[in-house]
C-alpha cells in the first residue's frame, strides 16, 4: 500500500486502501439475495440511508468519495476464526463503520486509507452508531486504536475507549 492508501493488486489492478479489511470473507463473494435483504436489514437497524448503499458493485465494502455511495461486497461478512477485531466485526459494525464513520465525515479532511480517516470511523461507528451490540462497539473501538498502532502511531486509549471496551 502506498502512502495514500492505494493497495496494488498486480496485472495493474489497484484498490482504494479504505475498506472493511482484515481477513474477513473474501471480497469476490456474491452476496446472494438472502445476503442481501440480511444486509438490508442491518442497515435499517442502525438508522442508516438505505439509498446510499450498493451491493456487488465495487472491488471490496468501502466508501467511494467521489460517489457518495458505500459499496458493499462479500468482504462486509467477518471471519470468525480470526482474533483481529476488524475481521470479528459483525456485518452491521462494518456497516456502521462505512456509514457513521466515512459517509457522515464526507468528505474527510484525510486522504483514503489514512489511519486517522479510518481511526475516527471505527471511533465515531461505535459511539455514534445506534443497535450495535457491546461487542460491535468493542471490536470497533479496539479496530480504531488498531489502525493507528499499525500505522506505527502508539495512542492512549480515552476515557470513552475505555468504558467501551472493558465497560466501565
Amino acid at each position: 500500500m502506498d502512502r495514500d492508501g492505494i493497495i496494488y493488486l498486480g496485472d495493474g489492478i489497484m484498490i482504494d486502501g479504505r475498506e472493511a479489511g482484515g481477513l474477513r470473507r473474501s471480497p469476490f463473494y456474491t452476496l446472494t439475495e438472502h445476503d442481501i435483504l440480511h444486509l438490508k436489514d442491518e442497515i435499517k437497524a442502525i438508522g442508516a440511508d438505505s439509498r446510499v448503499f450498493l451491493f456487488n458493485t465495487g472491488l471490496q465494502t468501502g466508501y467511494i468519495d467521489d460517489t457518495g455511495f458505500i459499496n458493499v461486497r462479500g468482504d462486509v461478512m467477518p471471519d470468525k476464526t480470526s482474533v483481529h477485531p476488524r475481521d470479528m466485526m459483525s456485518e452491521r459494525a462494518v456497516l456502521a463503520h462505512e456509514y457513521y464513520g466515512h459517509f457522515m465525515y464526507s468528505p474527510s479532511a484525510f486522504e483514503p486509507g489514512d489511519w486517522r480517516d479510518e481511526f475516527r470511523a471505527s471511533y465515531m461507528a461505535a459511539i455514534k452508531s445506534p443497535n450495535l451490540s457491546n461487542d460491535d462497539r468493542r471490536l470497533l473501538m479496539l479496530d480504531a486504536y488498531e489502525r493507528a498502532k499499525e500505522s506505527g502511531i502508539i495512542l492512549h486509549y480515552s476515557k470513552k475507549a475505555r468504558a467501551i471496551i472493558y465497560g466501565y
